[in-house]
């Protein structure tokens, strides 16, 4: 029962991150309205919401529920989807950092810079591969035979 429990919490919080992120990928451009920083902003929260239920969720099921730790533990492709987690943390950060400074600006347009949009484009191109790699761990590539 809890596995089925934060697999699907896990699964719904992972939907509504990558709708969050497409959201950001497709409303930001070179100027931005103050409205659009402001609601870019919320998105972010979003995705740290989503973020922090996906980890928390993703760690039950790691440790305590489903599978063993060591399935888990000893595959590279988890290690793999691991770090590009860490990735997109990291893309993510540096471009909710600018959406959080400029919320409550009272400039009419505001230039992004080219790298919190390349941010974002890195941020999609993590989330692409994700999905894939959690695939092939599932069915346990990247174990080695017993």
């Amino acid at each position: 029962m809890a596995y089925v429990l934060f697999r699907s919490l896990h699964l719904i919080a992972a939907v509504v991150f990558a709708g969050a992120l497409i959201i950001k990928n497709l409303a930001i451009g070179r100027l931005i309205s103050q409205q659009d920083a402001n609601h870019l902003a919320w998105l972010s929260i979003l995705s740290l919401l989503s973020g922090l239920v996906i980890a928390g969720c993703g760690t039950a099921l790691w440790f305590w529920t489903g599978k063993p730790a060591t399935f888990y533990s000893e595959n590279p492709v988890f290690q793999i989807k691991i770090g590009l987690v860490l990735t997109l943390t990291g893309c993510l950060s540096y471009a909710a950092i600018f959406f959080n400074r400029h919320r409550k600006t009272q400039a009419a347009e505001i230039s992004v810079p080219t790298t919190i949009r390349l941010s974002l484009r890195c941020a999609m191109l993590c989330l692409t591969l994700i999905p894939f790699l959690a695939w092939a761990m599932a069915r346990g590539l990247g174990l080695s035979p017993n």
